[in-house]
């Protein structure tokens, strides 16, 4: 149970197994029930689920299922993601020296890097992106520094230019994603009860309704007619939201919710073309796109981009623009095997994720800070049912390239000063106490 093992060790691959079962089930029953065709606002906006309800979960259940199993088998005692060898391993991050001052180098040249990211051209935005992404593992090394002089003040500092990042541009998937990733390693050794856990599981999905509430008005009021006074206004809408309380969760009130998190939708716009209107292409789109992931675009200038736009119009029949959307990888897998050979993808792609999450653990036995860049390399993996396949790929292929040059080149971001020799945690079944600082 993910909030069982919060604390104890690192949830992320429980997250985003908790993210597709949300967006990818959860959701489209909601559809099915509250949001059909006689609801005014389904039908107002085209939201209601396009295939019948037997279609869509004959093919969905299992492939969330099989995906969801395949990427939380645990791993192997000593590479774990929790016990004792996670202790040992953030009992040495612990005893490097001058991760504090790395970590602020860290934060301020990803956050300078992020103010020019818009002005530059496609191929290195991803590359800047990742030195903007590198300033979160920044964060974890202060983190996890207590002598550090205003430790406590760079945090919170950092956390609201974060938030006021999000705030200015209406966008909040960092501060949301981002978060997630962070979370499980910054309570890591928290001995917070499973009813503590819980109570604030809840609370962080009703701020999460009144988010997605706030954030429909707010960008209408911003991008279209041009409001001054963000911040303010954003306070204000989000503190007007918050005293609906019971409205948000009436059908009226979710509707934002609903069409925000539903990626079973897009799924079923993929199982109404194929193969009605267009035959199953047998994983050609797939090859493709895997290959592309792998050749830089120096050598590749038109190969796929990342992004819901092609996708859309290749296996949805919908061209969008000037907002973002996707298939998620269970419409791409749908679109190009069927039902069994979609099922069959999802269970593949969840041992590949799986994977690549244990190499870093493998390698965390040789070089413990990497435990703290895992939010550069899976953030957008973190939300991968509702990307696609080639951003999953490039999050996790191009990260790992670009971490590798890093630290060739910085080496001392993996091998700090050791400040002492630190002493194994024993294996213990009283996990909380052995891992709490």
């Amino acid at each position: 149970m993910i909030l069982d093992k919060l604390g104890k060790g690192i949830v992320l691959r429980e997250i985003i197994a908790l993210f597709t079962v949300f967006t990818c089930l959860i959701m489209p029953i909601v559809g099915y029930e509250f949001y059909t065709i006689e609801n005014f606002l389904a039908r107002l906006w085209i939201k209601y689920m396009p295939v019948s309800e037997l279609l869509y979960f004959n093919y969905a259940f299992p492939a969330v299922s099989g995906f969801c199993w395949a990427l939380c088998i645990p791993l192997k005692s000593k590479n774990a993601d929790e016990g004792y060898f996670l202790g040992n391993i953030f009992k040495q991050i612990k005893g490097y020296e001058g991760k504090g001052r790395l970590g602020v180098i860290l934060m301020i040249v990803g956050f300078l890097i992020s103010l020019i990211v818009p002005f530059l051209p496609g191929p290195l935005q991803f590359v800047a992106n990742l030195f903007y992404f590198a300033s979160f593992a920044g964060f974890l090394y202060l983190y996890f520094d207590k002598q550090f002089p205003l430790r406590r003040w760079i945090i919170i500092l950092f956390s609201l230019v974060i938030l006021y990042g999000g705030i200015i541009s209406g966008m909040f998937t960092i501060v949301a994603y981002m978060g997630l990733t962070l979370i499980s390693i910054v309570l890591y050794g928290a001995s917070y009860s499973l009813l503590r856990k819980t109570i604030v599981f809840l609370l962080v999905l009703f701020l999460f309704v009144v988010l997605q509430n706030t954030k429909r008005v707010y960008r209408e009021r911003t991008w279209n007619i041009g409001a001054s006074g963000e911040v303010a206004l954003f306070a204000d809408l989000f503190l007007q939201n918050l005293q609906k309380r019971e409205a948000l969760f009436d059908v009226k009130g979710f509707f934002p919710v609903y069409t925000r998190a539903n990626q079973g939708y897009n799924v079923a716009l993929v199982m109404r073309r194929f193969p009605a209107i267009k035959p199953f292409d047998e994983g050609q789109r797939l090859k493709t796109v895997i290959l592309s992931s792998l050749v830089p675009r120096l050598l590749w200038p038109d190969k796929p981009k990342a992004g819901g736009q092609f996708n859309m119009d290749y296996y949805a029949g919908f061209r969008i623009r000037g907002w973002s959307t996707n298939v998620g990888p269970m419409g791409e897998a749908y679109g190009s095997f069927g039902v069994t050979g979609g099922i069959f993808y999802m269970v593949v792609l969840g041992f590949f994720i799986r994977w690549f999450y244990s190499r870093v653990f493998v390698l965390a036995k040789k070089y413990p800070l990497l435990i703290l860049w895992i939010p550069v390399l899976f953030y957008q993996v973190t939300y991968s049912a509702e990307n696609d396949t080639l951003q999953i790929l490039n999050s996790l292929f191009k990260a790992s390239f670009f971490l590798y040059f890093l630290f060739k080149i910085f080496p001392r971001l993996l091998t700090p000063s050791v400040l002492k020799k630190t002493e194994p945690v024993k294996e213990d079944r009283n996990l909380k106490q052995a891992f709490h600082f």
